[in-house]
């Protein structure tokens, strides 16, 4: 704000009228300089311009002005192109296994080094990305994992030796965990606070579609052609992934957050008009803020909520991962009476592969997670990310305790299928929230070491699982159960509810100073 010249003739006070304007306007500037304090409100010069402040606007008012449209919809089919290739990568291990054994003449600590060895890289992937997600931006972070998964990818293919392949499955590994984190908070950050947790089921739906594609591969190309190939054609979805997201802009949020007010106003701009809505009026706000510390995740604000979440994130991908394992297990030890309808088969060179059967299982493990993705979604928006927590946790609990009685086969397949359902259903609310429930700043940074600790717990999970007497699973059960009461406990200690409130970006907004629902937004 300027101040009137104390020189000057009062005539020019009141009427605001000087005869040099650029003149005048150096004087003003050189006594707001020298003397600020010497001079009253009373004699400050009362214009138009003056009274009228310039009206400002933050990423989420754009957000809610341009509504979910074709802009969305085209970063929804990339990143769950994204979605696509990781999860055929991840499921490709199942299929090409018993082939691989064979090939290489594999001992049985060799046939576990190949899933531990993609854990141990996706959780350091994870935290890496994460972090860097959060300093140099998420599009530049994705762009460089996906033409490392392409190359790890290819090259797996090619190998001739147990121990290159596992080289190449750890950078695999490495660029799945640094990909998937990354792509789901880039895509929460541009979606209107009422479509977030619906457009995530569309990203979550290439995952099954990625899941069932690698199985449909496998019948049709392992049996004849070995598992080379299944490696080969797994890559394609990953180019394709990799073409189109050139085509992305950066987020609009990270661009806020670091200063760069041109670039962020620019991804605004073509937001609005890609879905024909028009951009609010005024100046856009936006901040510098130091981000990527991991030491801001576990700061005295988020620490209790952060220790929540990994005890959270450990027990829910124990369950996702093992009980994906145990369902074979029930049907080869016939547990329960239940009949194996698995057998055998041998490929061209008198290798066991896949059967049917099995490639029946994982269609039906694939495909059951879908109803979960669905019921996920409905939950959150009708009941609340909290409350949405507690009734699925106590749903998993039931659904542990229906499998350990004998009543029936068929009784059995159902309580197991209930086990997918609801477990995929908590993974789904759980990747909905933690998002949503950390500040732009540290949220790559959050979601990534989360990520990464949880994968302890599928490591976890399937060692108990594979070690524990495969005839009864009574003894896995148990640990599901046990698990089960501690996750419920830790729901019922979550105090963040994210459901219709806009996401925070800045420090301020994370102390509540500026935090705001819809409601209070300007649009």
């Amino acid at each position: 704000m300027a101040y009137a010249n104390p020189t000057l003739d009062v005539s020019d006070e009141v009427t605001g009228e000087f005869p040099n304007e650029i003149d005048d306007q150096a004087r003003l500037e050189d006594i707001e300089i020298r003397s600020p304090t010497s001079l009253s409100p009373e004699t400050l010069p009362t214009s138009p311009e003056s009274t009228e402040s310039i009206p400002t606007y933050d990423l989420n008012n754009v957000l809610e002005a341009a509504g979910f449209g074709r802009y969305h919809i085209f970063f929804m089919i990339v990143l769950g192109m994204m979605s696509f290739a990781d999860a055929a990568e991840i499921f490709m291990a199942s299929v090409i296994l018993k082939d691989m054994k064979c090939d290489f003449d594999l001992t049985p600590i060799q046939e576990a080094i190949i899933p531990a060895i993609v854990f141990f890289f996706y959780a350091i992937g994870s935290i890496v990305a994460g972090k860097l997600s959060d300093v140099y931006g998420r599009k530049k972070v994705l762009l460089i994992g996906m033409v490392v998964l392409v190359i790890s990818a290819l090259l797996s293919a090619f190998v001739p030796s147990f121990w290159l392949f596992i080289c190449c499955r750890g950078v695999t590994g490495f660029t799945i965990g640094a990909n998937y984190g990354v792509s789901v908070v880039y895509f929460t950050e541009i979606v209107p606070m009422k479509h977030r947790s619906s457009a995530m089921l569309g990203m979550e739906l290439f995952w099954t579609v990625g899941s069932v594609f690698e199985c449909v591969v496998g019948m049709s190309v392992m049996k004849k052609y070995g598992w080379r190939a299944q490696v080969g054609i797994t890559v394609v979805p990953c180019l394709f992934a990799l073409i189109l997201l050139p085509f992305c802009d950066e987020s609009a949020r990270y661009y806020a957050i670091s200063g760069q007010h041109d670039k962020a106003l620019q991804v605004c701009t073509k937001i609005c008009r890609r879905n024909r809505r028009k951009l609010p009026e005024g100046e856009l706000r936006v901040t510098l803020e130091e981000r990527g510390k991991m030491s801001s995740v576990f700061a005295p604000e988020l620490l209790r909520h952060s220790l929540i979440l990994i005890l959270i994130f450990f027990i829910n991908m124990y369950h996702v991962f093992s009980i994906v394992i145990l369902l074979p297990d029930v049907l080869l030890n016939n547990y329960c009476s239940a009949s194996s309808f698995l057998g055998s088969e041998t490929n061209s060179k008198g290798c066991e592969v896949l059967t049917q059967g099995d490639y029946e299982i994982l269609l039906v493990s694939a495909l059951l997670s879908v109803p979960g993705f669905l019921l996920g979604t409905v939950l959150v928006e009708k009941l609340g990310r909290r409350k949405a927590f507690v009734v699925t946790a106590f749903a998993q609990i039931i659904c542990f305790c229906l499998a350990l009685p004998c009543w029936g086969t068929w009784f059995l397949y159902m309580a197991l299928g209930a086990m997918i359902i609801s477990s995929t259903t908590f993974n789904q609310i759980l990747w909905i929230y933690t998002p949503e429930s950390y500040p732009t700043y540290i949220r790559n940074t959050a979601v990534g070491t989360l990520n990464a600790l949880g994968k302890l717990g599928a490591a976890s999970g399937t060692f108990v699982v594979e070690t524990l007497d495969a005839k009864d699973i009574r003894g896995s059960l148990g640990t599901f159960i046990a698990l089960g009461f501690i996750l419920l406990a830790a729901t019922f200690l979550l105090k963040k509810e994210t459901r219709n409130q806009v996401l925070q970006d800045t420090r301020e907004q994370q102390a509540g100073l500026t935090y705001a629902t819809l409601q209070d937004s300007h649009i």
